[in-house]
């Protein structure tokens, strides 16, 4: 399968060492669809603070993370977004966008509108967590830096369920699903902007080929780009 997909690039996505402890539990791979969405906000609410469970952290808004970290993918780049199942369901995604400069356009035309009805204004000077996310719907919109989407013009995001996914192989594969689809349609390279303080998650996307962008002119302190050519 590998030598009919524009691999050049990605091959170390298809790389796999032998496993130390053999695996029995079975995946599928496949696009994702309308009907995976609550599965999909379920996964990014339980892996948002750093690769770990965020329930508690926003108890009363069990959607608002998700609709601020993947929402606009999945509702406007939905060709670009796949998830991998096992014997319980969908466990783990990768949600991309072909032209990331493309996407925030249309995420503020239509995305952004739709949250501010769904998310009113909060007046209150103390803000709990949930309010702050909340807030950021309401404040202008932090522009990607022209250098980063330049050399990586395809924007992605990819989580999954450690307790189900226990094989390092199938994030990697997931990830090669998008990266092929960006690829076939002339995508160069992929980025991921991600907060200074997701060690975990920073590490993730290490451990599957994407590095540090440095010297981004005006790039904002409490953030951190990641790319991967592709």
């Amino acid at each position: 399968v590998q030598r009919l997909l524009p691999s050049d690039g990605a091959h170390d996505l298809f790389l796999m060492r032998p496993p130390e402890v053999l695996l029995k539990k079975m995946y599928s791979y496949r696009p994702y669809q309308l009907s995976d969405e609550a599965s999909t906000y379920n996964i990014c609410l339980r892996t948002c603070d750093d690769g770990m469970d965020g329930t508690e952290v926003f108890p009363d808004y069990p959607n608002l993370i998700a609709d601020r970290i993947i929402g606009a993918i999945v509702s406007l780049s939905p060709e670009y977004c796949f998830v991998v199942c096992d014997d319980q369901g969908v466990c783990g995604y990768a949600l991309a966008s072909l032209n990331a400069v493309e996407l925030r356009q249309k995420t503020e035309v239509s995305w952004i509108p739709a949250m501010y009805q769904k998310y009113p204004k909060p007046s209150k000077e103390e803000l709990t967590p949930s309010e702050e996310v909340i807030m950021s719907f309401h404040t202008p919109q932090r522009c990607t830096p022209l250098s980063v989407t330049q050399r990586y013009p395809s924007v992605i995001r990819l989580d999954f369920i450690p307790a189900r996914v226990e094989d390092y192989s199938v994030p990697k594969r997931l990830l090669a699903c998008a990266v092929m689809a960006l690829k076939t349609s002339g995508s160069t390279g992929i980025h991921v902007e991600m907060n200074v303080g997701d060690k975990c998650m920073i590490d993730h996307y290490q451990r599957m080929g994407f590095f540090p962008i440095v010297d981004i002119p005006g790039a904002p302190d409490d953030v951190v780009y990641l790319g991967r050519a592709i």
